[in-house]
């Protein structure tokens, strides 16, 4: 990745890369330059065969304050040259659940508004315990996003979904936890070693299945076209070659290899 960012910051490290929000003077709010370099790099690093983590987090132990106030109007109300609506934050929902690549959400301090539903399309969601959380459209008179609606009333439920839009009421990092807002609750103090532990596991394993199984959950109900895909898919999962390094090496005892295998290639094609 070549690309010059502005207000974000992308590092590598081995075969996981870690995408950084960088906006200090709004605690990391997302503004429309955000969104943009955010969809870039995603894509990038989609494509990138060597890469088989993303981690999103945000810069100074924060990770977001949501859609800067100031730039909402061109994040979410935009247009494109023909007169069409334009909502850059839905591009970057749909940015992040597209992306083949397993991404964890490390939160952190303010996870507030548009936030969550930012942390919440990722695969993975790690919450401190000092996080300080609440889904705040109400208090400005905005409705919050469909796919945040949605993908909110899944996890949560409607009458807990109704409560934190409604109220936008804060609650402890804890019970979101409890209410399936959130992976998984990690100490103030131990992002960095859960992180390493949750990396390193899912670097260890078949990119192969990791990728199949992510494309196939993101699916809808069973259609033609759905039963077509696991037809294909079916053929080459019994041909991979991940799955062939994997029975030999639980034959042998040993910890599978997978670090040569190409985890790229839809239904139909080996990896």
């Amino acid at each position: 990745m070549t690309q010059t960012f502005q207000e974000i910051a992308v590092d590598k490290s081995g075969q996981v890369a870690t995408i950084w929000l960088r906006n200090p003077a709004q605690h990391n709010a997302l503004t429309l330059g955000m969104c943009q370099e955010l969809i870039q790099a995603l894509t990038c690093l989609g494509e990138d065969p060597h890469i088989r983590c993303i981690i999103l987090r945000g810069e100074g132990k924060e990770f977001s304050a949501g859609i800067a106030i100031n730039e909402m109007d061109r994040v979410l109300f935009d247009e494109d040259r023909q007169g069409n609506p334009l909502n850059h934050f839905d591009l970057l929902d749909m940015a992040i659940v597209s992306c083949p690549v397993p991404t964890v959400a490390a939160v952190e301090g303010n996870c507030f508004g548009g936030a969550w539903q930012l942390a919440a399309a990722c695969d993975i969601q790690l919450a401190a315990e000092n996080v300080r959380f609440a889904i705040t459209p109400a208090k400005l008179g905005l409705v919050y996003p469909q796919r945040g609606i949605e993908r909110l009333r899944d996890r949560v439920g409607q009458s807990r979904a109704r409560y934190l839009l409604f109220s936008a009421a804060s609650i402890s990092a804890a019970k979101a936890v409890d209410w399936n807002l959130f992976t998984d609750l990690v100490p103030a103090d131990g992002m960095e070693r859960a992180l390493e532990d949750l990396t390193g596991r899912l670097v260890a394993n078949s990119p192969f299945s990791i990728r199949q199984t992510k494309q196939v959950m993101g699916m809808g109900p069973a259609n033609g076209q759905v039963t077509e895909h696991w037809r294909r898919l079916w053929a080459q999962n019994a041909a991979s070659t991940d799955l062939a390094e994997g029975r030999r090496a639980f034959l042998e005892h040993r910890r599978p290899d997978f670090s040569t295998h190409r985890p790229e290639g839809g239904a139909g094609q080996d990896s």
